[in-house]
């Protein structure tokens, strides 16, 4: 499967699961959840676009860096320390595919120090590592609590994670070297 293939199956899957999670929650959402809401859809879409334009990831990169600390800043209860860890995820993440787009887009990849030199590396697979891991928490969480809307969005953005890594062109490549 060609990486852009892959990305927009990524994207199209984000798309699908944060549409159907802001439908199921509807009812609840707060101004600053739905503002996340829009911003996760705006990304989703940026990341489809990015398969033939690089430059849509400058875009998906802040917005999702956005995104998570609008949803880390309005949990509102029990968890807020874990909400607000994923706030350095999120952040993280968004940097890695803003850096994706720059590397993409420039051809060249600039040298970060050792050990963190590997997430600049392969910087879409590294976000979705670092986000992949934070949605299977969530997805084992859902279980646990019989969320079952948690439990299918978090599946689907997990399946998403995977395209994701696998669309990172310079991942593709430094396996093809070995």
């Amino acid at each position: 499967m060609k990486p852009q293939i892959a990305r927009r199956l990524s994207g199209i899957i984000f798309l699908a699961a944060n549409i159907l999670f802001l439908v199921l929650n509807l009812h609840e959402t707060n101004v600053l959840q739905l503002t996340a809401a829009i911003l996760f859809m705006s990304c989703s879409i940026s990341l489809i676009l990015s398969a033939n334009y690089h430059r849509f990831l400058f875009w998906g990169g802040i917005a999702v860096s956005v995104a998570y600390i609008l949803t880390a800043i309005s949990n509102d209860g029990d968890g807020n320390f874990f909400a607000y860890l994923s706030i350095i995820n999120g952040i993280i993440a968004g940097v890695l595919i803003f850096r994706g787009g720059l590397q993409r887009e420039t051809g060249k990849q600039y040298r970060l120090p050792y050990p963190i030199d590997i997430l600049d590396k392969y910087p879409l697979a590294s976000a979705g590592v670092i986000e992949g891991f934070c949605c299977l928490l969530l997805f084992i969480s859902a279980l646990l609590n019989y969320d079952y809307k948690l439990l299918i969005a978090s599946g689907l953005w997990l399946i998403a994670h995977g395209f994701l890594i696998y669309s990172d062109e310079y991942l593709r490549h430094g396996f093809s070297k070995k």
